[in-house]
């Protein structure tokens, strides 16, 4: 057995036949097994041995368990008879495997069990004459769990993947599906994996729809790669052969949620010690939505140049910032434009042990040169500077047993004088959900077609507490608020302008009760109308990565309040068992739902954890 250890009380010893025999308590150790018996036979020349009321601890398989008898052959392969084997920890048994007989072969990193019964908290789930099994990472070819279910478009819906482990760098997994209501349809998805290149493809194709009687067919790939220092490129290309594919047939690969798919490259460069960065990208869509009018879809960006130069940050020392963008709008039937934004800023930051002074000032450039088959071609220009100072002070509240509080109240000044920009096209801005990461951002939209003029002041405050010395978060809590000192002008299409005085509170809570309980409370309150237009309550509960349980209620008012509930478990060190609930009320005008509640469920489902390449 070369290296192996072996314990035992009372132990015999046949010099000519190289046979060992013990009797009594016996510990036997290898790379592969850990064996605690109350006998046991060896033979050193055939490397066998077999052990009576066996406790054993697999380690390429990550399992434990006990069985009537175990038999190791040779260094690689292990049987056990009359045996339970689960993967949960010591005294958290949540699933356990019986079996006849189950058979470990680490060298093939393959398993098999005969007259199998899988329970669950105690309560049988799952039967089989005979199955396979993956054990530790190494990759096999063969079938996968199937997925099975039903839904209002397909009807009953199974599908069957083969795992193909075509080399050590790249496989291919074929998964039939059969939908009552659809027909059959076939999808072959790749993973590879080359120098400075990876990457995985898949296509979906369903030859005639029973209902529509059409080809329906998905396309779709994500690559990437680059060097190790300063390149680096992306490209991801998705499309379906009709606005209601995903929909109706849903897909692994897209959210049926998504109104467009994106097609895009990205080709990177940065330098990090000089804080340069460079990147040359193009981004168009597919859309989805056969309401969606042509001056409304998502303008192609073809091409898009980034260019920025940022040093590393020094306490108390200017920093400067240069950026340049160039990108070209495309899209049918409308208006385009290139347009050309740089950016000159200034910052500085000071930070002590009991407070900290930020102040920047900056100026930026926009350009356009607008082109439109109807109205020629004109050019518009935008040029704003802008200036803010904030400060913070740190306050400590020391506990008992090296626990302790902290709190941080900050004050904030944010000034962008007013300039026209009504003449400025929509091309990419939008108004973000206000978040308390906005209170400090110098534009309320995103994008760069309108920069908000600001005359304001914000006040927020945060502590935490801290336990464990200090290795511990408790709990966290932020208030903030924002003061207009005047009215703000820039405004969206539609939208009115912002009058002088306080925006929405904004707060949020996060308190773990344990290292398993995390409760997590954020809410937008309205002062002006005495309401709560925004909340959320996230509860999770969980026992490890792949073990928990999440609750969720979401409310935004004039747009929808629901409940979530997500529940996931591993049933093996390879099967996972997850299922999701939403229940949506129709009314999101108040607090208290109407009738005609609509319910979506999704029902959890046995899937099998594939090795990444």
């Amino acid at each position: 057995f070369g290296r192996d250890i072996l314990f035992a009380d009372d132990v015999r010893y046949e010099h000519a036949t190289r046979h060992l025999q013990v009797l009594g308590r016996t510990v036997f150790e290898t790379d592969e097994i850990q064996v605690e018996a109350k006998s046991a036979d060896l033979n050193l020349d055939s490397e066998q041995a077999q052990f009576s009321d066996a406790q054993y601890t697999a380690f390429a398989a990550g399992a434990r368990g006990e069985a009537k008898q175990l038999e190791v052959n040779g260094p690689s392969q292990v049987s056990l008879n009359d045996v339970r084997y689960t993967t949960c920890p010591a005294g958290d048994e949540d699933w356990v495997l019986e079996s006849d007989r189950i058979v470990l072969d680490s060298a093939r990193g393959l398993g098999s069990a005969r007259n199998a019964r899988l329970r669950f908290m105690g309560v049988p789930i799952f039967w089989a004459p005979l199955f396979y099994f993956p054990v530790g990472t190494q990759r096999q070819t063969g079938l996968l769990p199937p997925r099975i279910g039903s839904g209002g478009s397909t009807g009953f819906d199974i599908s069957l993947p083969v795992y193909i482990n075509l080399a050590p760098n790249y496989d291919l997994t074929l998964t039939p599906r059969y939908m009552a209501t659809r027909g059959s349809q076939l999808t072959a998805t790749s993973r590879y994996l080359f120098p400075h290149t990876e990457g995985v493809s898949s296509v979906e194709w369903l030859n005639q729809d029973e209902q529509s009687d059409e080809h329906r067919y998905l396309l779709a790939t994500e690559l990437e790669g680059g060097t190790e220092q300063h390149w680096s490129w992306q490209l991801g290309f998705t499309k379906v052969s009709d606005l209601t594919y995903l929909n109706e047939l849903g897909s692994a690969w897209s959210d049926p949620a998504q109104s467009q798919l994106p097609r895009y490259f990205g080709l990177y460069y940065r330098q990090l010690e000089q804080g340069f960065r460079a990147a040359l990208k193009t981004r168009s869509y597919q859309s989805l939505n056969a309401n969606t009018s042509p001056v409304d879809a998502s303008y192609a960006r073809l091409p898009e140049l980034n260019l920025l130069w940022q040093p590393a940050y020094r306490n108390g020392q200017l920093r400067p910032r240069l950026s340049a963008d160039v990108v070209n709008f495309q899209r049918d039937n409308s208006l385009e434009a290139w347009r050309e934004d740089a950016r000159a800023d200034l910052d500085w930051r000071l930070d002590l042990p009991q407070a900290f002074f930020t102040a920047s000032s900056g100026y930026r450039w926009t350009g356009y040169q607008l082109s439109d088959a109807q109205a020629g071609r004109d050019n518009v220009e935008r040029q704003l500077a802008t200036a803010q100072a904030g400060l913070g002070l740190k306050f400590i509240r020391l506990g008992s047993g090296g626990n302790y509080q902290t709190m941080t109240p900050q004050l904030n000044y944010l000034y962008v004088p007013y300039q026209f920009q009504d003449d400025i096209p929509i091309f990419d801005s939008g108004l973000p959900d206000f978040s308390f990461d906005q209170l400090f951002a110098t534009n309320r939209f995103s994008g760069v077609d309108r920069v908000a003029d600001a005359n304001l002041l914000t006040t927020a405050v945060r502590t935490d507490w801290y336990q464990n010395s200090g290795r511990e978060r408790v709990l966290s809590a932020k208030l903030g608020v924002q003061w207009r000192l005047q009215s703000a002008r820039i405004t969206l299409p539609g939208e009115a302008p912002q009058d002088a005085g306080s925006s929405d509170w904004l707060g949020e809570l996060d308190y773990a009760l344990n290292d398993r309980l995390n409760v997590q409370v954020v809410g937008q309150w309205n002062a002006d109308e005495n309401r709560m237009d925004q909340s959320s309550v996230i509860t999770r509960y969980q026992t490890s990565q792949s073990q928990y349980i999440n609750l969720a209620y979401r409310f935004r008012r004039g747009n929808f309040e629901q409940a979530d509930a997500i529940v996931a478990m591993p049933l093996t060190s390879q099967w996972n068992l997850a299922g999701r609930w939403t229940y949506r009320w129709k009314n999101t005008a108040a607090w208290k739902p109407s009738a005609g509640w609509n319910t979506a469920v999704a029902a959890g489902a046995l899937r099998s954890l594939g090795g990444v390449i």
